[in-house]
């Protein structure tokens, strides 16, 4: 078997001591083998979930802050500069100026932003009209049956969760790869709002931490 079999197949064993003695077959003789698998393994679980991303608090500029939605991806500092160096090619040509692609009955009109595990678009729904993001398993992963695997199940249970901290996922789809159509909420990231304006005061702190556990605690309440 080669390295990418023997990490494939010790990702579908969650139990540790068997995954250990899994690659203690699996890599015999070959201790820099061994270490590189356990790296990988390493950085796939620090990683955690798909959809575990940090908690974006989506302020509009100016604005006061408003239910709190928890999202999976973190923006780049400025994407338009990074779309380039983005594996955009599961996309289909685009139709229309200010589009970058199609997926499916997608315009797709800008990347929000990137991970290890996903890219997340701004994309507009021709069928209903209206502004969504697009969270797309990462074109690598996506060919590999445990990621793809692993995507599809949180995607699914994200999108059975109805909470007004939470955001809304409206479909998940598995071709041309695994992806998830979810709400788009303009304005700032949390993140966003500390660089702009400095540390948060103490009301609007234990406000957005109330938010962020009614979200957490739906999202539990589903499992």
């Amino acid at each position: 078997m080669n390295e990418r079999a023997i990490f494939e197949a010790a990702l579908e064993i969650q139990d540790i001591q068997r995954r250990r003695e899994y690659l203690d077959q699996a890599c015999a003789g070959s201790p820099a083998l061994r270490t590189r698998i356990e790296t990988l393994l390493k950085s796939y679980d620090a990683a955690g979930s798909f959809l575990d991303l940090p908690v974006v608090d989506q302020l509009p500029p100016g604005s006061a802050p408003p239910p709190d939605r928890t999202t999976d991806f973190s923006p780049a500092a400025d994407t338009h500069e990074d779309d380039d160096q983005i594996d955009l090619s599961f996309l289909q040509p685009a139709t229309s100026p200010g589009s970058i692609g199609t997926l499916a009955h997608y315009k797709i009109l800008q990347v929000l932003g990137r991970g290890g595990f996903g890219i997340v678009l701004k994309a507009f729904d021709e069928k209903l009209h209206r502004l969504v993001a697009i969270k797309a398993m990462n074109p690598q992963l996506a060919t590999t049956s445990p990621p793809r695997k692993r995507f599809l199940r949180e995607a699914r249970a994200a999108a059975a969760i109805k909470h007004e901290n939470i955001v809304h996922v409206y479909s998940v789809e598995e071709q041309p790869l695994p992806y998830l159509v979810m709400e788009y909420i303009d304005g700032q990231t949390l993140q966003q709002k500390l660089d702009g304006t400095g540390p948060l005061d103490v009301p609007e702190v234990l406000n957005l931490g109330r938010q962020i556990a009614n979200g957490l605690a739906a999202a539990h309440g589903m499992a």
